[in-house]
């Protein structure tokens, strides 16, 4: 026996990362209606996606970063950009009245695979400027057979300290009848999510003193407050989807499916903030060599504690259910489909603000040495949990309802011929109908005086302390009101307060929108020979997007006690036609190697919500409220400003010419590089812009609106590596050892809305994008066991742009537009299954082992000084469960 035909009888008769690569590569390889910019997962088996959730296996993806936040992966971007579009099974998917699904939704059981499109071809619904995601689903008829798959997972949260659940069933069937093969599927999921994120924030409002003792004549610089902010909540995710198939005759396929995704939160997040104050007694100054920031100091008198404890309620309903058949007769497949989604979002916040009965002595260090560093405070001789300590301030109550239906059909036509070097004709149609609402309320009760902690029907308890894993010198923790107690006496807060009972209602809706779109379009696959083999895509897709959206207008007319602000209805229709025109090519240069180039142009619609008309108007900050023991407090401080929030309905759609190049080499039967270049012009990014105003109504307003952008461009290479390590001349032991690599370099600027464009002109850095993204994962697998560990790394980038607030240049003055800055970090997970006996897998996962901190800054004036802003701790989540399939 030889030494290769030793090894391949030593080769594991189930070796599911194997399959899903050599999968991976077939469907890859063969493509050739794909450009470089289409990359798909594959499940190693069913219930065995590589990942938890479908969020998760993005992030191992050539040019796709995920955000980690809530205690799990979201906030997919794809090459940088946040603008994807999202189909369930080729239909559009969304939930209440945006554009798009969240993937973590989406559980691992029912995924049979994840398309990624980084470019469009005409048969595609418009992607949005970063691409689109295709989530594919299990059917009844892809099974020889019966099967019953599930799983039951146990999960620990590093942060929060709290243990959940997950569970998955699926079963399907298919049996064979006098009128064709059937089948029919069922599936279900249960997810718990019990994250704590936790955070220290510095001030990004800078004072500004040229009074401090010592220092007479220097203005000196340091934030006006640190918090200690507790995002937390109980989470769960109920999920579920079913599918029927009739194969009537072996040209005949008929389906029905729908689909139910479900969110629910209990959130409980806490705030406790340490003013610094601009009247305060300083003492123990150290400041940063060479400039005049206060990096640390003691401040006494002039400062007071101000915190909240938050009560929030969540909710999201969202069904799909939809019917087509495909048709298939010699060269001719015809496709139709016809689908209703309904989707509804429901958020009611209740915040509980209270403040110190005195003035501590207080300790800050605005960049500390310790730790993962940032800022921190503590407390010097304060006892931060006597309730006589603090009194009750105020109850903000904020709560919104999202609505959005869809019905959306499709024809495709698809004609297989050999003739002029074209081997398929496809041309279709589609149409979708759209509705989307937003409504809200607020409102605001201030406490009666004296309303001591010690005095209210409520129970308290220490903040759960977060920034495990971080040994510096902070204040972690404090008293609160918990929040079932502040939710089951709400209507006590709200009469003591001088509020009605209940919730208030919603009003008049913010905005009602319809979009109708007409769709058609014809492409062409070719397959010529010219020396060498060359196939590929030749399309346009058109389409007529018709959108009206209603809502009102504020204006305001007159200054000071004259200002009146004027409320009226306001409509906007638009009607704009795109066509999208796409070119790919790949060259088969050998066997093993090919070229693939591409050009295409995309066109990304605005959001209902960027669209809005109506202003959403907040509850007014602490410091508007009239307080004795604090100067200067109530509506006239010039640091009383709400803050609001809007959308643009003259907003244009973003426009992008897309270029892709790439070269790949598969030199395994699951082994390949691959590496590419790609271009984006882009027109029209857009970027959120505030400004304020004077209402007479709610006196002063800063509001953020959404503007157009000018000329941008996105320049970037991806390279790619994935194998298993067998070849004649390695070691037999090394056959069961992988590796997948993957790097992406991107250079994107864009010149922002005019708004910020004033301070900050010419081409700037797009927001949430990385120059560079790499992803590294080793994998050992045998017959019983396999493993995975997986390293991402992102680093620095724009998290936004905004105009600064300077006290320097005047209280509450709106200063130059400079962005926050995100520092670079890495993940590093792990995932093991044992597979004792066939049919029952044993899991462990862990995601974010390394727990690195999330860190940032902004400066804070033009002269490009800069102060940490924000040092945050997200959560490490361990999973060990038990699968089965039969």
């Amino acid at each position: 026996m030889t030494r290769r035909q030793s090894r391949r009888r030593a080769t594991p008769t189930r070796s599911s990362l194997r399959r899903s690569a050599r999968a991976w590569k077939r469907l890859r390889r063969s493509s050739r209606r794909r450009t470089r910019s289409w990359i798909l997962i594959v499940a190693e088996d069913i219930g065995r996606l590589p990942d938890v959730t479908a969020s998760e296996s993005l992030a191992r993806i050539t040019g796709v970063q995920v955000e980690r936040n809530g205690g799990t992966a979201q906030g997919v971007r794809v090459r940088g950009l946040p603008d994807l579009s999202t189909t369930y099974n080729g239909r559009e998917v969304f939930t209440a009245e945006g554009r798009y699904v969240q993937l973590q939704d989406f559980p691992s059981n029912s995924v049979a695979r994840i398309d990624v499109y980084k470019a469009a071809s005409a048969n595609l619904l418009e992607p949005g400027l970063a691409g689109l995601i295709d989530v594919r689903s299990r059917k009844p008829l892809d099974f020889k057979g019966s099967r019953v798959v599930g799983a039951v997972t146990g999960l620990h949260w590093h942060q929060s300290q709290k243990t959940g659940v997950e569970a998955n069933l699926l079963l399907s069937t298919r049996w064979s009848t006098g009128i064709g093969d059937m089948g029919f599927l069922v599936e279900g999921s249960y997810a718990d999510i019990k994250f704590q994120d936790s955070a220290r924030n510095v001030s990004q409002t800078i004072l500004n003193r040229s009074n401090i003792p010592g220092y007479v004549g220097t203005a000196l610089r340091y934030p006006s407050f640190i918090n200690i902010d507790y995002t937390t909540a109980n989470r769960w995710r109920p999920n579920a989807a079913a599918a029927f198939q009739w194969r009537p005759s072996p040209d005949l396929e008929i389906y029905l499916d729908g689909l139910y995704q479900g969110y629910r939160s209990n959130g409980g997040g806490r705030n406790f903030q340490v003013n610094s104050g601009d009247l305060a007694v300083l003492s123990n100054i150290v400041l940063f060599p060479g400039t005049n920031l206060i990096r640390s100091m003691d401040a006494s008198a002039g400062g007071q504690i101000v915190g909240g404890q938050v009560s929030n309620n969540q909710w999201t309903d969202t069904y799909q259910g939809g019917a087509g058949f495909i048709w298939k007769r010699g060269p001719m497949r015809i496709t139709g489909d016809v689908a209703y989604t309904d989707s509804t979002f429901n958020n009611h916040n209740y915040v509980f603000n209270y403040t110190s009965q005195t003035q501590p002595v207080r300790h800050f260090d605005f960049d500390t040495d310790q730790g993962v560093g940032g800022g921190t405070v503590t407390l010097i001789n304060y006892d931060q949990f006597n309730p006589a300590m603090f009194r009750w301030t105020q109850i903000n109550e904020t709560g919104n309802r999202g609505h959005g239906d869809a019905i959306q059909a499709r024809l495709d036509f698809d004609y297989r011929f050999d003739r002029w070097g074209l081997t398929n004709l496809q041309a279709g149609i589609r149409f979708a109908d759209r509705n989307a609402d937003n409504y809200n309320y607020t409102r605001v009760g201030t406490a009666p005086a004296g309303r001591l902690f010690s005095l209210l029907p409520l129970a308290y308890e220490s903040a759960n302390p977060g920034f495990r894993g971080d040994d510096v010198n902070s204040l972690r923790t404090f008293l609160v009101p918990t929040r079932e107690s502040v939710a089951e006496n709400a209507d006590w807060l709200r009469t003591a307060a001088g509020q009605p009972t209940g919730r208030p209602p919603l009003g008049d809706p913010n905005y009602v929108s319809n979009e109708k779109t007409y769709t058609a379009y014809v492409q062409a696959r070719y397959d010529i020979d010219v020396g060498v083999p060359i196939d590929g895509l030749i399309g346009l897709r058109a389409t007529r997007t018709e959108d009206t959206i209603n809502g009102f207008a504020r204006s305001t007319t007159g200054t000071g006690a004259g200002a009146v602000t004027t409320v009226t209805p306001i409509t906007r229709f638009s009607r704009y036609d795109d066509y999208l025109p796409n070119v790919s090519a790949r060259v088969r240069l050998d066997r093993n190697l090919q070229l693939r180039l591409a050009f295409t142009m995309t066109r990304t619609r605005p959001g209902f919500g960027q669209l809005n008309p109506s202003l959403t108007i907040n509850t007014p900050p602490p410091i508007c409220i009239v307080d004795p023991t604090v100067p200067d407090s109530g509506p006239n401080n010039p640091d009383c400003i709400r803050s609001a929030s809007g959308g643009n309905p003259d907003l244009k759609p973003i426009q992008s010419t897309n270029f892709d190049a790439s070269l790949e080499y598969y030199f395994t039967r699951s082994g390949s590089v691959t590496v590419g270049v790609f271009r984006k012009e882009l027109q029209g990014f857009v970027n959120n812009f505030t400004t304020d105003i004077a209402d007479a109504e709610f006196g002063r307003l800063r509001i953020n609106r959404p503007e157009n952008g000018g000329a941008g461009r996105i320049n970037g290479v991806e390279a790619a590596a994935r194998t298993f390590f067998r070849a004649p001349w390695l070691p037999d032991w090394l056959g069961n050892f992988g590796a997948l690599v993957n790097y992406t370099y991107v250079d994107g600027t864009s010149e922002l809305a005019p708004g910020l464009a004033a301070t900050l002109p010419g081409q700037q850095r797009i927001a949430g994008l990385s120059k560079h993204v790499a992803n590294l994962s080793g994998f050992y697998e045998n017959r019983w066991v396999s493993t995975r560990l997986s390293y991402n790394y992102r680093s620095d980038f724009v998290v936004n742009y905004g105009q600064v607030v300077d006290p320097a240049l005047g209280a509450g003055v709106l200063g130059p537009a400079l962005p926050v800055i995100e520092r670079g970090r890495g993940t590093l997970d792990f995932a093991a299954t044992l597979s004792p006996i066939e049919n029952i897998t044993l899991t462990f996962n862990a995601t974010n082992l390394l727990g690195a901190a999330v860190s940032n800054s902004r400066q804070f004036n033009a002269l490009g000084q800069s102060y940490d802003w924000q040092t945050r701790f997200l959560e490490s989540v361990y999973r060990v469960g038990v699968r089965f399939r039969f």
